[in-house]
């Protein structure tokens, strides 16, 4: 068995960190609100699964362990050491002792095994991270305070995966469990041991959070934030107003042009990077032209990158390939604008007079038409015309399942609910995705398949790191992608939030994480 607990001198720096007294804490009310383009459909933890109710979920539930920092790191929560067998296929996790929910009952084994074989049986939202890795009767408690995941197979990410199975308290879901296992209470009430409790809640309007007195785990400045509410403001120019005026706190989907024309003004700032947002086009590598590899090559030497770069107003950066600096290492791009060599792969290709191409993106999205004039300024150069079509994005999604219908290029946002190359490798890459909406350009290639499967089998961190070393050398010599940019963060942040960027964290779901702020006047 290979012990992995806190050393001494990370729980000194945790302990120091989050177990700041609250006396006196509790004088002023620090409100924080939130102007947000979208509305909380649900805070069920076995349903609900994107930015803001991942951010919300962290507010009024725990789970095992949690992402923090940036780079981000996985940090121990409720857990407090764990274990991993020889096989890699056990964890054995024992539990803090201190941890109680809402209403005071312990978080003990017996609720994280409720949660996960719920979460299992449920089936959507962070289900999806567990599958073909957890089954259901595969959480058992050893005592009270150990929990125990004997998975189907090794998988290297598991602890990071582990940052979505949210807690929950069983004798509030069961009291409510109706015939859907408590998916429609747990739309807008709460079973956690968070931080923060539900204290209003209009639908499709505003939902609002206070702090939790009790809660277990202490607050990590005296100055928390008493109080959050998140607005649904659909207007940008409305969010940018309420930004301005001091109104709103935060504020989210906001264009890269009102971030850089904040910046600065009267305390207000964009949200810091380096990002794990990976953006880049995909390329249809089944049917018609761009299922050439040789035009896919003259396609990725003859883009301007740096005009791309621009489009962020040089705020990205540049992609070496498929993963985000933080964890491409040192990599540089194979790909950088050369028009003699994007000339020669045109003439090895079945098309070395040029031909025609259609980029289709999203409606309404400004960064992704920029996107598509920058490829045909870029490869009307080679003789390739580029045709711009704008759709909704379920209809682009509904051409995706079928290669002679997907597009040519297609840019895509990737971003990451765990920091691991298997989170961006696995859904882009592996072939078994071909067709989702992850990899609309339905790529595949056996041996890539290979080293992915092996390398999310595999725990040793270094063999797991050159596994996906030569997953990306293979995936780059096929050039299925046009690998753009890391983009900035569309949060900006106002000056009330003094700390926002030591806390910030890139993981979906942690940018907005409340818990940490600190609040000034």
């Amino acid at each position: 068995m290979r012990l992995r607990s806190l050393s001494l001198l990370v729980m000194v720096v945790l302990m120091a960190v989050l177990s700041v007294s609250a006396v006196g804490a509790q004088d002023a009310e620090r409100p924080v609100v939130m102007y947000s383009l979208v509305e909380l459909y649900t805070i069920d933890p076995a349903v609900g699964f994107d930015q803001a109710i991942g951010s919300t979920l962290k507010q009024v539930y725990d789970s095992l362990f949690r992402y923090v920092g940036n780079p981000p790191t996985v940090q121990p929560w409720l857990a407090d050491s764990y274990t991993v067998s020889d096989d890699g296929k056990t964890y054995t996790v024992a539990l803090r002792q201190d941890a109680v929910f809402q209403d005071g009952s312990p978080v003990n084994a017996d609720a994280v095994v409720y949660s996960a074989e719920r979460l299992l049986r449920v089936g959507q939202g962070a289900a999806g991270l567990f599958t073909g890795v957890l089954s259901p009767g595969g959480t058992t408690a050893v005592d009270a305070n150990t929990v125990q995941f004997v998975l189907n197979q090794p998988y290297g990410p598991f602890l990071d995966i582990l940052t979505w199975l949210f807690i929950v308290n069983p004798a509030v879901v069961e009291a409510n469990k109706g015939d859907d296992d408590g998916v429609t209470y747990l739309t807008n009430a709460s079973a956690g041991s968070g931080p923060y409790m539900i204290s209003n809640w209009l639908p499709g309007e505003s939902y609002e959070f206070t702090a939790n007195p009790g809660y277990w785990r202490g607050w990590p400045n005296e100055n928390y934030a008493t109080k959050v509410t998140r607005v649904v403001t659909r207007e940008s120019s409305t969010r940018r107003l309420g930004i301005e005026s001091g109104e709103a706190d935060f504020v989210d989907w906001m264009s890269v042009d009102d971030a850089v024309a904040l910046d600065g003004v009267n305390g207000i700032m964009g949200a810091p990077g380096p990002t794990l947002t990976v953006y880049d086009v995909k390329m249809n590598t089944v049917d018609g032209p761009t299922a050439d590899v040789n035009l896919r090559h003259a396609i990725a030497y003859a883009t301007d990158y740096d005009a791309m770069l621009a489009i962020w107003g040089g705020r990205g950066s540049r992609l070496a390939g498929p993963l985000p600096p933080s964890l491409s290492g040192d990599a540089q791009p194979m790909y950088n604008r050369d028009l003699d060599k994007a000339r020669e792969a045109l003439a090895a290709s079945a098309y070395p007079d040029g031909t025609a191409l259609e980029y289709v993106y999203v409606t309404g999205l400004e960064d992704e038409r920029r996107t598509g004039l920058v490829l045909q300024d870029s490869l009307k150069e080679i003789g390739i015309d580029v045709t711009i079509t704008a759709v909704g994005w379920a209809d682009a999604v509904a051409t995706f399942a079928d290669p002679t219908t997907a597009p040519d290029l297609f840019p895509l946002y990737s971003g990451t609910a765990f920091a691991d190359p298997d989170n961006y490798l696995w859904a882009s890459f592996h072939s078994s995705l071909a067709g989702n909406w992850t990899n609309p350009g339905h790529y595949g290639n056996p041996a890539v398949d290979a080293l992915l499967e092996q390398a999310r089998a595999t725990v040793d961190a270094a063999t797991r790191a050159d596994l996906y070393n030569q997953a990306v050398a293979a995936i780059l010599a096929d050039s299925p992608n046009l690998f753009l940019a890391t983009t900035p963060e569309d949060h900006i942040v106002g000056p009330r939030i003094t700390n926002y960027a030591a806390v910030y964290s890139p993981v979906m779901g942690s940018m907005e994480d409340f818990y940490f702020f600190a609040v000034g006047g």
